[in-house]
């Protein structure tokens, strides 16, 4: 699993992820992310932006208005930026996400507790009867050494390109006053 500290912008963790990058302006926004970025945030805003996207049955939800980041979400996404630092965690590590919990499992044994009911069938598994959804964590987590060898680091160009005028504004203005 990744272990390095380094530091990325918002651009390369948005790149990473595959998502635009006003998904990492706003989660910072909103406290899903901090202002530093680190490798677990790709991570974090690529479930993110997968879980805004569901609605469970017994709650109604418009798309055009702006909504806060649920608890259940939270615990979502808390589960995964732990799982990228976990030891335990490997390319098997699964993440379940229900309305009411979020379930980590790392292995294949552990994945077939939650799913497959006892032999006899007399217990049912923790996850019957239960809308959840699937999220194959381990992997992202461990694609993430190829992902970001591929991802480009710089600031998109609109961001030099403001800074370019304002430095040209900023000389035009003092050429005034100097004469």
């Amino acid at each position: 699993m990744p272990s390095s500290r380094r530091t990325l912008t918002a651009n390369a963790v948005a790149n990473a992820a595959g998502v635009d990058s006003n998904w990492v302006y706003r989660a910072v926004e909103n406290g899903i992310l901090p202002a530093t970025h680190f490798e677990a945030d790709i991570i974090v805003i690529k479930l993110h932006r997968l879980l805004s996207g569901i609605t469970w049955p017994d709650r109604k939800r418009q798309r055009s208005q702006k909504h806060a980041v649920d608890t259940w979400q939270l615990s979502a996404l808390n589960a995964a930026r732990d799982a990228v630092t976990d030891p335990s965690t490997t390319a098997e590590t699964t993440l379940w996400v229900t309305q009411h919990q979020v379930l980590v499992a790392n292995t294949r044994a552990e994945r077939a507790a939650l799913e497959a009911t006892d032999v006899e069938g007399a217990n049912p598994a923790p996850l019957d009867g239960q809308l959840a959804f699937r999220f194959p964590i381990g992997r992202w987590i461990d694609d993430l050494p190829s992902v970001l060898a591929q991802t480009p680091t710089r600031e998109p160009r609109r961001a030099k390109t403001t800074a370019r005028r304002s430095g040209g504004r900023a000389q035009t203005a003092s050429r005034a006053s100097a004469s």
